[in-house]
Protein backbone atom coordinates (compact mmCIF):
# COMPACT_ATOMS: atom_id res chain seq x y z
CA UNK A 1 0.00 0.00 0.00
CA UNK A 2 2.89 2.12 0.91
CA UNK A 3 4.71 1.43 -2.14
CA UNK A 4 1.22 2.96 -4.29
CA UNK A 5 0.78 5.69 -2.43
CA UNK A 6 4.84 6.83 -2.79
CA UNK A 7 4.18 5.84 -6.97
CA UNK A 8 1.09 8.00 -6.72
CA UNK A 9 2.31 11.00 -5.16
CA UNK A 10 5.71 10.71 -8.14
CA UNK A 11 2.81 10.48 -11.14
CA UNK A 12 1.12 13.60 -9.58
CA UNK A 13 4.19 15.53 -8.83
CA UNK A 14 5.45 14.49 -12.49
CA UNK A 15 1.94 15.87 -13.82
CA UNK A 16 1.54 18.71 -11.79
CA UNK A 17 0.05 21.74 -13.54
CA UNK A 18 -1.56 19.63 -16.45
CA UNK A 19 -4.98 21.02 -16.21
CA UNK A 20 -8.22 20.70 -18.92
CA UNK A 21 -6.93 23.00 -20.99
CA UNK A 22 -3.67 21.42 -21.62
CA UNK A 23 -5.44 18.08 -22.20
CA UNK A 24 -7.37 19.41 -24.93
CA UNK A 25 -4.76 20.91 -26.07
CA UNK A 26 -3.26 17.41 -26.42
CA UNK A 27 -6.12 15.73 -27.62
CA UNK A 28 -6.10 18.35 -30.54
CA UNK A 29 -2.50 17.63 -31.41
CA UNK A 30 -3.02 14.42 -30.84
CA UNK A 31 -5.96 13.52 -33.28
CA UNK A 32 -3.85 15.70 -36.00
CA UNK A 33 -1.48 13.20 -35.69
CA UNK A 34 -3.77 10.39 -35.89
CA UNK A 35 -5.02 11.98 -39.24
CA UNK A 36 -1.36 12.39 -40.46
CA UNK A 37 -0.79 8.85 -40.12
CA UNK A 38 -3.94 7.93 -42.02
CA UNK A 39 -3.71 9.92 -44.91
CA UNK A 40 0.24 9.68 -45.31
CA UNK A 41 -0.44 5.86 -45.42
CA UNK A 42 -3.52 5.93 -47.65
CA UNK A 43 -1.76 6.05 -51.16
CA UNK A 44 0.86 3.13 -49.25
CA UNK A 45 -1.97 1.01 -48.81
CA UNK A 46 -3.91 1.58 -52.05
CA UNK A 47 -1.06 1.81 -54.61
CA UNK A 48 -1.97 -1.48 -56.34
CA UNK A 49 -6.25 -0.63 -56.94
CA UNK A 50 -5.26 2.44 -57.48
CA UNK A 51 -2.81 2.39 -60.19
CA UNK A 52 -4.59 -0.83 -62.13
CA UNK A 53 -7.61 1.71 -62.10
CA UNK A 54 -6.05 4.76 -63.49
CA UNK A 55 -3.38 2.89 -66.07
CA UNK A 56 -5.53 -0.02 -67.03
CA UNK A 57 -2.40 -2.29 -66.32
CA UNK A 58 -1.34 -4.53 -63.56
CA UNK A 59 0.40 -3.30 -60.41
CA UNK A 60 3.50 -5.29 -60.83
CA UNK A 61 3.76 -3.57 -64.68
CA UNK A 62 3.84 -0.14 -63.50
CA UNK A 63 5.47 -0.49 -60.15
CA UNK A 64 7.71 2.46 -60.81
CA UNK A 65 5.25 4.88 -61.38
CA UNK A 66 4.90 4.00 -57.47
CA UNK A 67 7.97 5.20 -57.00
CA UNK A 68 7.64 8.09 -58.38
CA UNK A 69 4.47 9.04 -56.16
CA UNK A 70 6.27 8.19 -53.22
CA UNK A 71 8.77 10.29 -53.79
CA UNK A 72 7.29 13.04 -55.06
CA UNK A 73 4.97 12.98 -51.95
CA UNK A 74 8.30 13.07 -49.72
CA UNK A 75 9.65 15.86 -51.30
CA UNK A 76 6.37 17.76 -50.61
CA UNK A 77 6.56 16.57 -47.25
CA UNK A 78 10.27 18.21 -47.08
CA UNK A 79 9.03 21.48 -48.48
CA UNK A 80 6.13 21.60 -46.35
CA UNK A 81 7.57 20.74 -43.30
CA UNK A 82 10.02 23.88 -43.79
CA UNK A 83 7.75 26.08 -45.20
CA UNK A 84 5.20 25.57 -42.01
CA UNK A 85 8.01 25.70 -39.90
CA UNK A 86 8.79 29.82 -40.97
CA UNK A 87 5.14 29.99 -40.69
CA UNK A 88 4.74 28.96 -37.00
CA UNK A 89 7.54 31.25 -36.04
CA UNK A 90 6.33 34.17 -37.75
CA UNK A 91 2.02 33.96 -37.49
CA UNK A 92 1.93 31.46 -34.85
CA UNK A 93 1.76 27.81 -33.90
CA UNK A 94 -2.12 27.09 -34.13
CA UNK A 95 -2.14 28.96 -37.20
CA UNK A 96 0.59 27.01 -38.78
CA UNK A 97 -1.85 23.88 -37.59
CA UNK A 98 -4.85 24.76 -39.01
CA UNK A 99 -2.93 25.78 -42.07
CA UNK A 100 -1.80 22.58 -42.38
CA UNK A 101 -4.72 20.94 -41.41
CA UNK A 102 -6.68 22.36 -44.34
CA UNK A 103 -4.24 21.66 -46.80
CA UNK A 104 -3.26 17.87 -46.43
CA UNK A 105 -7.37 17.39 -45.99
CA UNK A 106 -8.41 18.95 -49.22
CA UNK A 107 -5.97 17.72 -51.43
CA UNK A 108 -6.10 14.18 -50.04
CA UNK A 109 -10.16 14.44 -50.97
CA UNK A 110 -9.15 15.66 -54.24
CA UNK A 111 -6.90 12.57 -54.52
CA UNK A 112 -9.59 10.21 -55.05
CA UNK A 113 -11.23 12.62 -57.87
CA UNK A 114 -7.62 12.22 -60.04
CA UNK A 115 -8.47 11.12 -63.51
CA UNK A 116 -4.69 9.89 -63.88
CA UNK A 117 -1.60 9.16 -62.12
CA UNK A 118 0.01 12.19 -63.18
CA UNK A 119 -2.98 14.28 -61.20
CA UNK A 120 -2.81 11.87 -57.97
CA UNK A 121 0.91 12.40 -57.90
CA UNK A 122 0.67 16.29 -57.96
CA UNK A 123 -2.37 15.58 -55.37
CA UNK A 124 0.24 13.59 -53.71
CA UNK A 125 2.76 16.31 -53.25
CA UNK A 126 0.38 18.73 -51.89
CA UNK A 127 -0.58 16.67 -49.68
CA UNK A 128 2.89 16.15 -48.41
CA UNK A 129 3.03 19.70 -48.06
CA UNK A 130 0.38 19.96 -45.41
CA UNK A 131 1.15 16.51 -43.62
CA UNK A 132 5.40 17.55 -43.02
CA UNK A 133 3.78 21.06 -41.68
CA UNK A 134 1.36 19.78 -39.57
CA UNK A 135 4.14 17.08 -37.69
CA UNK A 136 6.22 20.19 -37.30
CA UNK A 137 3.32 22.15 -35.51
CA UNK A 138 2.05 19.64 -33.01
CA UNK A 139 5.70 18.62 -32.03
CA UNK A 140 6.71 22.24 -31.23
CA UNK A 141 3.42 23.89 -29.98
CA UNK A 142 3.16 20.62 -27.37
CA UNK A 143 6.55 20.98 -26.15
CA UNK A 144 6.42 24.81 -25.58
CA UNK A 145 2.41 24.37 -23.64
CA UNK A 146 3.15 21.60 -21.83
CA UNK A 147 4.97 21.46 -18.15
CA UNK A 148 8.61 20.66 -18.25
CA UNK A 149 8.59 17.92 -15.22
CA UNK A 150 6.21 15.43 -17.55
CA UNK A 151 6.82 17.04 -21.74
CA UNK A 152 8.83 14.21 -22.26
CA UNK A 153 5.74 11.88 -21.84
CA UNK A 154 3.24 13.95 -23.58
CA UNK A 155 5.31 13.96 -26.36
CA UNK A 156 6.23 10.94 -26.48
CA UNK A 157 2.36 9.90 -26.54
CA UNK A 158 1.52 12.83 -29.27
CA UNK A 159 3.84 10.26 -31.61
CA UNK A 160 2.10 7.32 -31.06
CA UNK A 161 -0.70 9.03 -32.54
CA UNK A 162 0.78 8.81 -35.98
CA UNK A 163 1.29 4.95 -35.44
CA UNK A 164 -2.19 4.53 -34.84
CA UNK A 165 -3.27 6.70 -37.69
CA UNK A 166 -1.49 4.14 -40.36
CA UNK A 167 -3.23 1.23 -38.63
CA UNK A 168 -6.37 2.93 -39.37
CA UNK A 169 -5.84 3.13 -42.67
CA UNK A 170 -5.48 -0.92 -43.27
CA UNK A 171 -8.78 -0.60 -41.00
CA UNK A 172 -10.12 1.71 -43.10
CA UNK A 173 -8.91 -0.74 -46.52
CA UNK A 174 -10.97 -3.56 -45.09
CA UNK A 175 -14.09 -1.97 -44.79
CA UNK A 176 -13.69 0.50 -47.44
CA UNK A 177 -13.02 -1.24 -51.28
CA UNK A 178 -13.19 1.10 -53.23
CA UNK A 179 -9.58 3.46 -53.20
CA UNK A 180 -11.43 6.51 -54.15
CA UNK A 181 -13.83 6.28 -51.39
CA UNK A 182 -10.70 5.78 -49.05
CA UNK A 183 -9.02 8.73 -50.22
CA UNK A 184 -12.65 10.98 -49.96
CA UNK A 185 -12.78 9.71 -46.29
CA UNK A 186 -9.48 10.95 -46.12
CA UNK A 187 -10.52 14.49 -46.19
CA UNK A 188 -12.23 14.68 -42.74
CA UNK A 189 -9.30 16.14 -40.78
CA UNK A 190 -10.69 19.15 -42.17
CA UNK A 191 -13.01 19.16 -39.50
CA UNK A 192 -11.02 19.14 -36.82
CA UNK A 193 -10.11 22.85 -37.73
CA UNK A 194 -13.06 23.98 -35.60
CA UNK A 195 -11.86 21.89 -32.57
CA UNK A 196 -9.03 23.67 -33.02
CA UNK A 197 -10.20 26.95 -33.44
CA UNK A 198 -12.38 26.96 -31.03
CA UNK A 199 -10.57 25.42 -27.74
CA UNK A 200 -6.71 26.14 -28.74
CA UNK A 201 -5.21 29.25 -27.50
CA UNK A 202 -1.23 30.42 -28.99
CA UNK A 203 1.67 29.18 -27.16
CA UNK A 204 2.87 31.67 -24.52
CA UNK A 205 6.39 30.97 -25.14
CA UNK A 206 6.03 31.95 -28.81
CA UNK A 207 3.42 35.18 -27.62
CA UNK A 208 6.10 35.89 -24.94
CA UNK A 209 8.48 35.70 -27.64
CA UNK A 210 7.43 38.40 -30.30
CA UNK A 211 8.86 41.63 -30.18
CA UNK A 212 7.81 45.03 -31.11
CA UNK A 213 6.44 45.58 -35.00
CA UNK A 214 9.36 47.87 -35.56
CA UNK A 215 11.69 45.00 -34.53
CA UNK A 216 9.36 42.11 -36.13
CA UNK A 217 10.25 43.66 -39.30
CA UNK A 218 13.86 43.57 -39.11
CA UNK A 219 13.27 39.38 -37.58
CA UNK A 220 10.95 39.04 -40.23
CA UNK A 221 14.55 39.08 -42.50
CA UNK A 222 16.88 37.35 -40.17
CA UNK A 223 14.90 34.54 -39.07
CA UNK A 224 16.99 32.50 -41.42
CA UNK A 225 20.06 33.89 -40.67
CA UNK A 226 19.22 33.64 -37.37
CA UNK A 227 18.56 29.78 -38.01
CA UNK A 228 22.31 29.03 -39.18
CA UNK A 229 24.00 31.32 -36.58
CA UNK A 230 26.94 29.66 -34.75
CA UNK A 231 25.03 29.79 -31.72
CA UNK A 232 22.60 26.99 -33.19
CA UNK A 233 24.54 25.67 -35.90
CA UNK A 234 25.51 22.97 -34.60
CA UNK A 235 22.40 21.73 -32.74
CA UNK A 236 20.96 22.16 -36.54
CA UNK A 237 24.04 19.69 -37.70
CA UNK A 238 23.42 17.02 -35.23
CA UNK A 239 19.07 17.12 -35.58
CA UNK A 240 19.51 17.39 -39.26
CA UNK A 241 22.22 14.50 -39.58
CA UNK A 242 20.95 12.02 -37.31
CA UNK A 243 17.58 12.61 -37.83
CA UNK A 244 18.10 12.31 -41.70
CA UNK A 245 19.45 8.76 -40.86
CA UNK A 246 16.59 7.75 -39.14
CA UNK A 247 14.34 8.61 -41.92
CA UNK A 248 16.49 6.44 -44.43
CA UNK A 249 16.45 3.46 -41.75
CA UNK A 250 12.76 3.74 -41.23
CA UNK A 251 11.82 4.64 -45.03
CA UNK A 252 14.46 2.17 -46.91
CA UNK A 253 14.36 -0.95 -44.19
CA UNK A 254 10.48 -0.57 -42.22
CA UNK A 255 8.68 -0.59 -45.66
CA UNK A 256 10.07 -3.50 -47.18
CA UNK A 257 10.11 -5.48 -44.22
CA UNK A 258 6.01 -6.69 -45.98
CA UNK A 259 7.74 -7.25 -49.13
CA UNK A 260 10.58 -9.83 -47.71
CA UNK A 261 8.11 -11.68 -45.49
CA UNK A 262 6.25 -12.43 -48.76
CA UNK A 263 9.38 -13.96 -50.40
CA UNK A 264 10.11 -16.03 -47.72
CA UNK A 265 9.69 -19.73 -48.36
CA UNK A 266 6.98 -21.69 -46.35
CA UNK A 267 5.16 -18.71 -45.38
CA UNK A 268 1.47 -19.11 -44.51
CA UNK A 269 -0.93 -16.77 -47.08
CA UNK A 270 -1.64 -14.38 -44.10
CA UNK A 271 2.14 -14.06 -42.70
CA UNK A 272 2.48 -10.56 -44.30
CA UNK A 273 -0.82 -8.86 -42.48
CA UNK A 274 0.38 -10.58 -39.08
CA UNK A 275 3.89 -9.00 -39.23
CA UNK A 276 2.57 -5.68 -40.45
CA UNK A 277 0.22 -5.81 -37.77
CA UNK A 278 2.92 -6.80 -35.17
CA UNK A 279 5.26 -4.42 -35.90
CA UNK A 280 2.76 -1.63 -36.03
CA UNK A 281 1.45 -2.69 -32.27
CA UNK A 282 4.76 -3.41 -30.61
CA UNK A 283 5.54 0.15 -32.56
CA UNK A 284 2.97 2.27 -30.84
CA UNK A 285 4.28 0.60 -27.02
CA UNK A 286 7.87 2.05 -28.44
CA UNK A 287 6.09 5.36 -28.70
CA UNK A 288 4.45 5.19 -25.21
CA UNK A 289 7.95 3.61 -23.64
CA UNK A 290 9.97 6.82 -24.91
CA UNK A 291 8.25 9.05 -22.47
CA UNK A 292 10.09 6.74 -19.52
CA UNK A 293 13.08 6.28 -21.58
CA UNK A 294 13.97 10.10 -22.21
CA UNK A 295 12.75 10.83 -18.68
CA UNK A 296 14.56 8.74 -16.41
CA UNK A 297 18.00 8.16 -18.53
CA UNK A 298 17.86 11.11 -20.83
CA UNK A 299 17.05 12.22 -24.94
CA UNK A 300 20.31 10.84 -26.18
CA UNK A 301 20.91 7.59 -24.10
CA UNK A 302 17.10 6.69 -25.41
CA UNK A 303 17.94 7.09 -29.22
CA UNK A 304 20.80 5.67 -28.75
CA UNK A 305 19.12 2.29 -27.25
CA UNK A 306 16.52 2.44 -29.61
CA UNK A 307 19.09 2.85 -32.62
CA UNK A 308 20.96 -0.08 -31.53
CA UNK A 309 17.54 -2.13 -30.94
CA UNK A 310 16.67 -1.24 -34.50
CA UNK A 311 20.00 -2.51 -35.76
CA UNK A 312 20.19 -5.73 -33.68
CA UNK A 313 16.58 -6.62 -34.55
CA UNK A 314 17.31 -6.26 -38.33
CA UNK A 315 20.52 -8.42 -38.04
CA UNK A 316 18.43 -10.95 -36.83
CA UNK A 317 15.26 -10.61 -39.09
CA UNK A 318 17.46 -10.10 -42.13
CA UNK A 319 20.20 -12.23 -42.26
CA UNK A 320 18.78 -14.55 -39.36
CA UNK A 321 15.58 -15.68 -40.83
CA UNK A 322 16.20 -17.68 -44.60
CA UNK A 323 12.54 -19.32 -44.71
CA UNK A 324 9.24 -18.50 -42.25
CA UNK A 325 9.06 -19.10 -38.73
CA UNK A 326 7.04 -17.84 -36.71
CA UNK A 327 9.59 -16.56 -34.41
CA UNK A 328 9.66 -13.94 -36.82
CA UNK A 329 6.62 -12.29 -35.43
CA UNK A 330 8.27 -11.52 -32.01
CA UNK A 331 11.38 -10.25 -33.56
CA UNK A 332 9.52 -8.28 -36.38
CA UNK A 333 7.38 -7.09 -32.61
CA UNK A 334 10.81 -6.02 -31.36
CA UNK A 335 12.22 -4.42 -34.89
CA UNK A 336 8.88 -2.12 -34.55
CA UNK A 337 8.70 -1.53 -30.88
CA UNK A 338 12.52 0.49 -31.31
CA UNK A 339 11.33 1.98 -34.10
CA UNK A 340 8.77 3.72 -32.35
CA UNK A 341 11.32 4.24 -29.16
CA UNK A 342 13.72 6.07 -31.70
CA UNK A 343 11.01 8.15 -33.64
CA UNK A 344 8.93 9.86 -30.43
CA UNK A 345 12.91 9.73 -28.52
CA UNK A 346 14.06 12.45 -31.32
CA UNK A 347 10.20 14.52 -31.47
CA UNK A 348 11.13 15.49 -27.85
CA UNK A 349 14.62 15.82 -28.40
CA UNK A 350 14.67 17.97 -31.73
CA UNK A 351 12.22 20.81 -30.22
CA UNK A 352 14.37 20.77 -27.40
CA UNK A 353 17.54 21.98 -28.66
CA UNK A 354 16.71 25.16 -30.12
CA UNK A 355 14.96 28.67 -28.33
CA UNK A 356 11.53 29.63 -28.60
CA UNK A 357 12.44 32.57 -31.57
CA UNK A 358 13.64 29.82 -34.37
CA UNK A 359 12.28 25.94 -32.84
CA UNK A 360 9.55 25.75 -35.45
CA UNK A 361 11.78 26.35 -38.43
CA UNK A 362 15.05 24.66 -36.55
CA UNK A 363 12.47 21.43 -36.30
CA UNK A 364 10.99 21.99 -39.79
CA UNK A 365 14.50 21.97 -41.23
CA UNK A 366 15.71 19.03 -38.96
CA UNK A 367 12.85 16.85 -39.52
CA UNK A 368 12.64 17.34 -43.13
CA UNK A 369 15.55 18.23 -44.95
CA UNK A 370 17.06 14.39 -45.10
CA UNK A 371 13.45 13.67 -46.86
CA UNK A 372 15.19 14.46 -50.46
CA UNK A 373 17.77 11.59 -49.42
CA UNK A 374 14.92 9.32 -48.66
CA UNK A 375 12.81 10.24 -51.71
CA UNK A 376 15.93 9.60 -53.31
CA UNK A 377 16.30 5.92 -52.00
CA UNK A 378 12.93 4.99 -52.46
CA UNK A 379 13.76 5.81 -56.15
CA UNK A 380 16.43 3.07 -55.82
CA UNK A 381 14.71 0.46 -54.36
CA UNK A 382 14.38 -1.65 -57.11
CA UNK A 383 17.57 -0.83 -58.68
CA UNK A 384 19.25 -2.16 -55.24
CA UNK A 385 17.35 -5.31 -54.61
CA UNK A 386 18.43 -6.31 -57.76
CA UNK A 387 22.18 -5.36 -57.58
CA UNK A 388 22.07 -6.90 -53.67
CA UNK A 389 20.40 -9.71 -54.64
CA UNK A 390 17.18 -9.62 -52.70
CA UNK A 391 15.13 -7.46 -49.95
CA UNK A 392 16.63 -9.05 -47.20
CA UNK A 393 20.07 -7.39 -47.89
CA UNK A 394 19.01 -4.36 -49.37
CA UNK A 395 17.17 -3.44 -45.80
CA UNK A 396 19.95 -4.62 -44.18
CA UNK A 397 22.26 -2.14 -45.94
CA UNK A 398 19.84 0.80 -44.71
CA UNK A 399 19.61 -0.14 -41.31
CA UNK A 400 23.63 0.25 -41.13
CA UNK A 401 22.30 4.19 -41.27
CA UNK A 402 21.63 3.30 -37.31
CA UNK A 403 25.18 3.62 -36.96
CA UNK A 404 25.40 7.25 -38.30
CA UNK A 405 22.29 7.65 -35.45
CA UNK A 406 24.19 6.96 -32.62
CA UNK A 407 27.90 8.21 -34.11
CA UNK A 408 26.18 11.82 -34.45
CA UNK A 409 24.61 11.56 -30.91
CA UNK A 410 27.64 12.25 -29.03
CA UNK A 411 28.47 15.71 -30.56
CA UNK A 412 24.90 17.16 -29.56
CA UNK A 413 23.75 19.03 -26.32
CA UNK A 414 21.82 16.25 -23.53
CA UNK A 415 18.46 18.64 -22.53
CA UNK A 416 16.70 16.28 -20.09
CA UNK A 417 16.38 18.67 -17.50
CA UNK A 418 16.89 21.63 -19.17
CA UNK A 419 13.93 24.79 -19.88
CA UNK A 420 13.15 25.56 -23.02
CA UNK A 421 15.19 28.67 -24.11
Amino acid sequence: MTSFHTLKHKLNDYFIGVNGTLILAFVGCWLGGVFDGLDSSLMHITMPLALRDLTGQEPKAVAYLGSYITAIFLVGWTLGGILFGYIGDRFGRVKAMMGSILLYSIFTGLGGLAPNWELLAFFRFLTGLGIGGELVSITTFLSEVWPEKSRSFAVAMLISSYQIGQMLSGVLNYFVQDWRHAFFFGALPALLIFFLRRNLGESEKWMDDQLTQAEAQQEKASLWKLLFDVENRRNLWVGGVSFAAYLTVFWAALAWLPSWVDSLPNRPDDARAIQVMSQGIFAIVGCTCAGFFTHLLGRKTSIFIGSLGILLSSLILFLGFKSFHPALYLVGGAFGFFHGLTQSSFYVYIPELFPTRIRMSAVGFCFNVGRVFTALAVLMVGVLVQALGGFAQSAMVFSLFTIIIMATLFFGEETKGKALQ
